[in-house]
């Protein structure tokens, strides 16, 4: 019990560093993206509305094709929490994307090569908790050394810094589900290793 108690008093205080986990983030990546070695990028405004848009279009077809197969509540939480996200973007970058095409999901980083819809129970859960988990870091990693640095328009620049603070809170929640299903997942199997070292000593 004491064990649980350490585990949720620190998802409590991890979700309060999200913020600055992002500023953090988007200067790491501002000083790779200064790096004369490093290649060189130049995006417009609606295109790269189009590529929040193209990710967050593969986040809400994940996240709808696993939600009715998840198991674990947490889990469920978690797809739960991306779907609604997502239609809340949608609205917002809409305006800046144009007529344009959005670009393919894959090429923005979104495919991790684990094809979700094959596979079920713990497996599933397992599967999309990791890919959440490096999806949104290849999306962080994106818009601070790709997006915000080429955004001209000073309203889409602060909403898509507002992007990178709700992207690094999502980060956080996919951790915080990912280390606690470990712990359960450790604690059950401690559970069963007693048990079974309990019956043996009783033939």
């Amino acid at each position: 019990m004491e064990s649980v108690k350490r585990i949720i008093l620190w998802i409590s205080r991890s979700r309060a560093t999200a913020v600055a986990a992002f500023a953090i983030t988007a200067i790491s990546a501002g000083r790779a993206s200064a790096d004369p070695s490093a290649p060189e990028r130049s995006i417009d405004d609606a295109g790269i509305a189009r590529r929040v848009l193209a990710m967050n279009r593969a986040e809400e077809q994940v996240s709808r094709t696993v939600k009715g197969k998840l198991v674990s509540a947490a889990v469920w939480q978690l797809a739960d929490r991306m779907d609604a996200d997502r239609a809340d973007l949608d609205r917002q970058f809409r305006d800046f994307a144009g007529g344009g095409q959005e670009p393919a999901p894959a090429a923005q980083g979104q495919a991790d090569g684990a094809d979700l819809s094959k596979l079920s129970g713990e497996e599933l859960e397992e599967a999309y908790v990791d890919r959440e988990v490096k999806t949104h870091e290849v999306m962080l990693a994106t818009l601070g050394r790709d997006l915000i640095p080429n955004a001209k328009n000073p309203v889409l620049r602060a909403r898509l810094d507002d992007l990178g603070a709700d992207l690094s809170a999502e980060l956080q929640h996919a951790r915080n589900v990912k280390y606690a299903e470990w712990f359960w997942h450790a604690a059950a199997e401690e559970r069963s290793s007693t048990w079974a070292g309990f019956t043996s000593d009783y033939p």
